[in-house]
């Protein structure tokens, strides 16, 4: 599927932005948009705007959602306004990247930012992020890390997290050898947690998803993705081995929600590439740097990862695809995926 990437001005009179307002090339394609603020200074931009009508109704080729995976860009640091963004019509695979925020609260599906403005004023952004007419709305912060203490397999016998270095070689899901580039950390205390519930970490039992699959308690980030192999996938999608984000398959039994509050230390492995490692005897994917578009990341380790690979900061597309298909919730549901001894999802 081809990648359509342009920049929309938000504009003080006009509180409706539709798809075919932005999109020049194919509404098939993902589309990669960068809000950018109104011209005049002197102008404010409404208090609420609607995204509407993006995409396709439905499906246009495996592995995408409806009109694509869609990716849309706001630095609040180049705004000084108060405004919230209304989705409409986005789907599962969509998705808001929000940088330049002071801080950041959710109610539900309401995202709301503190931000200093290009004026050097404090404003608020807030987003409404369930699609009124979509799927499973978007996520705006999209996160892939292991809980300390996992244990990563390299050419040398499993290693914690915690002790991996830039350089050091892990093995992936297809039996090479692939070298570190990156390994970053980020620890969460109770406040951050309490103010974002959305980034309590997911634990997956030993065996949930058979026997060894992880060998032992794992901890992993929501969206972080494990690979599964099922007959189903490759019968609807042609594909043997999907990637599932760990909270589309959370049960009562195996893989729970920690819902405790206390903290967690995530840790991120880069790889020159997007990639599968065995966690724990769990196979688990590598961080993407689409990530590190979101609040996800601070400045420092943005620029850090930008400094290897350069070509990212105009386009992320250059790191390459997905190693294997990523499914979206309502693909797992439809293929009744689910870990050992779970109850349907």
């Amino acid at each position: 599927m081809a990648t359509e990437t342009l920049s929309y001005q938000l504009s003080a009179d006009n509180t409706k932005v539709k798809g075919k307002d932005i999109i020049s090339g194919n509404e098939n394609d993902t589309q990669i948009v960068t809000f950018l603020d109104e011209d005049d200074p002197a102008k404010d931009l409404p208090a609420e705007i609607t995204l509407e009508k993006f995409g396709k109704g439905s499906p246009t080729e495996s592995g995408q959602g409806p009109g694509g995976d869609d990716q849309f860009y706001i630095d609040l640091s180049g705004f000084d306004d108060n405004f919230k963004i209304l989705v409409k019509s986005m789907d599962a695979g969509d998705a808001f990247h929000i940088t330049g925020w002071t801080s950041w609260t959710t109610t539900g599906t309401l995202h709301t930012f503190t931000y200093t403005g290009s004026d050097g004023g404090t404003y608020e952004f807030k987003l409404e992020a369930q699609s009124l007419n979509g799927t499973d709305g978007v996520d705006v912060v999209q996160v892939v890390c292991f809980g300390r203490g996992t244990r990563i397999a390299t050419e040398t016998g499993e290693i914690a997290v915690e002790q991996l270095a830039a350089g050091d070689r892990v093995l992936c899901g297809d039996g090479i050898a692939r070298e570190i580039a990156w390994v970053g950390s980020r620890a969460v205390d109770r406040a951050a947690l309490k103010r974002h519930p959305n980034w309590r970490p997911f634990r997956v039992r030993e065996n949930a998803f058979g026997a060894g699959r992880p060998q032992r308690a794992l901890t992993l980030s929501p969206n972080h993705a494990v690979l599964l192999r099922d007959w189903r996938a490759e019968l609807l999608f042609g594909e043997h081995e999907v990637l599932v984000p760990i909270k589309h398959l959370a049960n009562d039994h195996s893989v729970l929600r920690d819902r405790s509050g206390d903290p967690v230390e995530y840790f991120h492995i880069l790889l020159d590439g997007h990639h599968t490692v065995i966690a724990d005897g769990l196979e688990c994917e590598t961080l993407d740097p689409a990530s590190l578009t979101t609040g996800a990341f601070d400045a420092d380790t943005r620029s850090e990862i930008l400094g290897l690979f350069p070509d990212l900061a105009t386009d992320l597309g250059s790191f390459g695809p997905t190693c294997r298909m990523r499914l979206r919730a309502y693909e797992i549901r439809a293929l009744g995926l689910r870990p050992a001894g779970a109850a349907a999802i």
